[in-house]
């Protein structure tokens, strides 16, 4: 006797796996918690204070590659954002580490302050070395 049902569960098991192979890679950053966010935001904003224009900030993102980075969504004139660091996943004591200014970085710039891996996840992108192409610095 035949059992053609039995084979259904490993035919649909194959099918959601393999789908779930061939998805691309989400970004896995995340949002701050409220006292994160309120850290984030005072240093970000003291970091562009010399800006002819007031900094206005609209928002942050933590890696979660490595929560001990974070990116700050601040404009000002010259100014377009900042990688700030703490010295541990759970300190509120964030400093900049690198700012991305009124044009676009170079990728070998932004490789010596944060890992590759937290580059991607916090989707920072830059100029690759021949000057002329733009994507996400942590691809290789």
């Amino acid at each position: 006797m035949s059992r053609a049902g039995d084979k259904w569960p490993i035919a649909l098991a194959l099918v959601v796996g393999l789908g779930l192979a061939a998805a691309p890679a989400a970004s896995a950053d995340r949002a701050p918690s409220k006292s994160e966010r309120a850290a984030i935001k005072r240093v970000a904003l003291k970091a562009c204070e010399g800006a002819p224009d007031p900094c206005r900030f609209h928002g942050a993102r933590v890696s979660t590659a490595n929560a001990r980075f974070a990116w700050a969504n601040a404009t000002a004139e010259g100014f377009s954002g900042a990688l700030l660091k703490r010295p541990s996943r759970r300190s509120h004591r964030f400093r900049v580490v690198a700012i991305q200014g009124g044009g676009i970085g170079t990728c070998s710039d932004w490789r010596r302050h944060a890992p590759r891996a937290v580059l991607r996840d916090l989707q920072i992108s830059g100029l690759l070395a021949d000057g002329i192409t733009v994507r996400n610095c942590g691809k290789r």
